[in-house]
């Protein structure tokens, strides 16, 4: 039982560092340097958002051997908290700095 627990707690805990750096460095930053973000940089951004989270995981995974608790409460804990992580980015706040192009 305290495999689960202590496997939830460092995954979820994993999984909050990695969200927050990744906010902080991919959508507070870009909503502080441009006021109009093109799509160009919106799709960009949520591609590089997406990659870290498949790498996060990954790490996770190939860590399954040397980790002492239970491998897929790990991963889903630290799925779970990347997830809620992303939700911290104010997407209405982002959408509304898109410029849009008129032909």
């Amino acid at each position: 039982m305290f495999s689960y627990i202590a496997g939830a707690i460092t995954g979820a805990a994993f999984g909050s560092v990695i969200g927050l750096i990744k906010y902080t460095m991919l959508w507070k930053k870009t909503i502080k340097q441009n006021q109009n973000i093109s799509t160009r940089v919106l799709y960009r951004n949520m591609g590089v958002s997406y990659a870290i989270n498949i790498a996060t995981l990954f790490f996770v995974f190939l860590m399954r051997d040397i980790m002492p608790w239970d491998f897929i409460v790990v991963m889903i804990a630290t799925a779970v908290m990347l997830s809620i992580t992303g939700k911290l980015a104010p997407m209405t706040e982002i959408v509304g700095h898109v410029e849009e192009k008129t032909s």
